[in-house]
């Protein structure tokens, strides 16, 4: 993607610090230089203007409401979509929006009309789009400035009038005028061809800091999200590298958030929905950790009708969880070796854990390894000091329904049940506490509140875990399901609830799509034949039988 990252990288540069809007509109140096520029590079494709006299008509036009000269008009039609600190731009207000439309329109001479309807396009180029003080209203507003200039070039073409040279680049890349304004140059930029978006910019003197260039990384991403399964994934390391500014171009905050989030609701429409390490940590990295900021996951990360995506959330939710209980104990672990047993166990209720805090000791608290800072910055808002214990032990803390439970790192500690009703206030405001981060005493994770004290210790007839599973699984409002599951999809595999509980969170865990026809007299269907040995074999535990060409049933 050499050439697409070539032309984006002369065009992007603004948008390592996002897009920038005037502070007020008396302070006309940010618009002077784009004019400048625009009219040094692309000559009479842009329009040139004194900014202070474009700002002095822009203040004379909201003050008074009308426009008293052709000279003014045109500066106002430069300056409608200047934005000041406010969010406040002309082109928001639908009054004066209005008023400049219609004495664009009233132009007697063809040639004045043509210059008005330029001096709007450089100002629907300028509108920064994504700027942090720019308001709904003005956004409305530039929408509206949209609609109005594509029907007035087609009156335009209509017209008999001599049209300058740059209204034929303009005909030629009309799509800008649409609502999908950059959707043509994706799929050419997927495949290192910018000779499109290359050709727009220079023949229509759009400026270096545009919206334009915005949407056309917008544009692939989305071209690559209309890839085969395969495909994308494997164009997935390059989309990510685009989308978080790693691929040589620097992105602004809100054009990363929309890109990984458009990738991850991709990856989680594949079928085979294996951990991809660099996407997740990408998406908590930008969007944030899901169940930490579930609302800014919803706001961002959305399907296809615009409504939060549950699916996408509860993948990188599943994935982060596992991660940080892994690493918990592989990494935290007193001795280091890890406890395989431990892991295995506890990713099974990942599922049902809906909260997790860890509680370090200073040794961890402490390392500088890559690997020790990377789960220090995956558990972010969930750390805890953990204190009156030996500098290498480590405290996991989960919130499993009712129950709040406590593992330790040190082998030979017991696991504590604590009823989250009966937890004592210090304990419940450590663990709300918005410090950064508060402490807990290992003697509280061993309070004498405690309603259950189990040790990791098999019997002649049980192991531990059979023993933990005796206790934790009916007082969680689960039961066992007798079948058996594949080790590798163990930690999904328990019922939660009942069936149709257990066979939801297996369907999110391996992208399965399920129709369940039984209101209609129908059957229960796993859509696909092709599966994974591991997902047919728990289909069969449950009783689905296959049906070519159709996919997996049960009556």
């Amino acid at each position: 993607m050499s050439v697409s990252l070539n032309i984006l990288q002369l065009g992007l540069g603004p948008f390592a610090s996002g897009l920038r809007s005037p502070q007020s509109l008396s302070d006309p140096s940010g618009m002077a230089r784009a004019k400048q520029q625009v009219h040094r590079e692309h000559g009479g494709a842009g329009v040139v203007a004194d900014t202070r006299s474009i700002m002095l008509s822009i203040e004379n036009f909201r003050r008074l409401g009308d426009i008293t000269s052709f000279r003014d008009l045109k500066y106002v039609c430069l300056g409608m979509t200047a934005v000041d600190s406010q969010g406040w731009c002309a082109v928001g207000d639908t009054r004066l929006r209005d008023r400049v439309v219609e004495l664009a329109e009233g132009q007697l001479e063809m040639r004045r009309r043509i210059r008005c309807f330029q001096a709007l396009l450089s100002s629907y180029w300028a509108f920064p789009l994504n700027g942090k003080q720019t308001s709904d209203e003005a956004k409305a507003g530039w929408r509206e400035l949209r609609s109005w200039l594509g029907a007035e070039c087609e009156h335009i073409v209509q017209s008999t009038e001599t049209k300058p040279p740059w209204f034929g680049a303009l005909t030629k890349h009309a799509v800008l005028l649409t609502d999908q304004p950059c959707e043509e140059f994706g799929a050419a930029l997927l495949l290192d061809d910018a000779t499109a978006l290359r050709d727009a910019i220079e023949s229509l003197a759009i400026p270096s800091d545009s919206w334009v260039l915005e949407e056309a990384v917008v544009s692939q991403m989305r071209a690559g999200c209309a890839l085969s399964d395969e495909t994308f994934k494997a164009t997935l390391p390059i989309l990510i590298n685009i989308g978080t500014g790693q691929g040589g171009v620097d992105l602004g905050e809100s054009l990363r958030l929309r890109c990984i989030s458009l990738l991850v609701s991709r990856y989680a429409n594949c079928q085979d929905r294996l951990e991809q390490v660099t996407l997740r940590d990408s998406a908590v990295s930008i969007v944030g950790n899901p169940w930490l900021r579930r609302s800014r996951w919803d706001t961002w990360v959305v399907d296809a009708r615009g409504q939060p995506d549950d699916q996408s959330r509860e993948m990188i939710n599943g994935w982060l969880k596992r991660r940080l209980i892994t690493d918990f104990f592989e990494l935290l672990s007193v001795d280091g070796t890890g406890d395989s047993r431990r892991v295995n166990y506890w990713l099974r209720y990942e599922p049902s854990i809906e909260d997790m805090w860890f509680a370090l000791g200073s040794d961890a608290k402490n390392h500088r390894g890559e690997q020790f800072r990377s789960f220090r910055n995956q558990a972010k808002g969930r750390l805890l000091d953990l204190d009156g214990t030996t500098a290498d032990n480590n405290a996991f803390v989960m919130r499993v329904g009712r129950y709040l439970l406590v593992e330790f790192g040190a082998k030979g500690n017991a696991m504590f049940v604590f009823d989250w009703e009966l937890l004592d206030q210090p304990l419940l405001d450590t663990l709300h506490s918005d410090k950064a981060p508060a402490s807990v005493s290992i003697y509280r994770l061993k309070g004498q509140n405690h309603v259950k004290r189990m040790i990791h210790r098999d019997s002649a007839s049980q192991t531990w875990e059979q023993k933990f599973d005796a206790y934790l699984l009916p007082r969680l409002g689960e039961r066992r399901n007798d079948a058996p599951f594949p080790d590798t999809i163990a930690p999904r595999g328990w019922v939660e609830l009942g069936f149709e509980d257990a066979l939801g969170h297996f369907a999110r865990a391996h992208g399965l799509r399920v129709e369940d026809n039984r209101s209609k007299q129908g059957a229960l269907w796993v859509l696909g034949v092709e599966q994974r040995e591991r997902v047919t074999a728990q289909l069969k535990a449950w009783g689905f039988q296959c049906r070519y060409p159709r996919g997996w049933f049960k009556e």
